[in-house]
């Protein structure tokens, strides 16, 4: 499964890209997910304000947050996922950023079950 994540200022066009994008059958567009804020507060749990942090390996995190993801779209049947959310580019998710284009965020992010 191959994620990408579109996050755009208001009235920038990421809700008509994302409507846009549902018209393909291979695609599965949100217009605005909880993902972002459970990727946000998950990577918050695990940091370093964590008295626990110290026993969770970067490679750990990794796997947590694949498995929030995998979790979630887990009952959708398509090969690429886009999830939209304006907080995406603030969020440390933002480090697989491949580009901006204009005012959007267009990130992919592949990540291997």
């Amino acid at each position: 499964m191959k994620y990408h994540f579109i996050s755009g200022l208001p009235r920038s066009g990421s809700t008509l890209l994302s409507a846009i994008l549902r018209q393909n059958p291979r695609f599965h567009a949100s217009m605005s997910g909880p993902m972002a804020g459970m990727v946000d507060h998950t990577l918050e749990q695990m940091s370093g304000r964590n008295e626990f942090s110290s026993f969770i390996s970067n490679a750990q995190r990794k796997n947590i947050i694949h498995g929030l993801f995998n979790g979630y779209y887990k009952t959708i049947d398509k090969p690429v996922i886009f999830d939209t959310n304006r907080s995406w580019c603030a969020k440390p998710i933002s480090r697989f950023i491949s580009r901006v284009q204009g005012n959007r965020l267009c990130a992919t992010y592949s990540m291997d079950h």
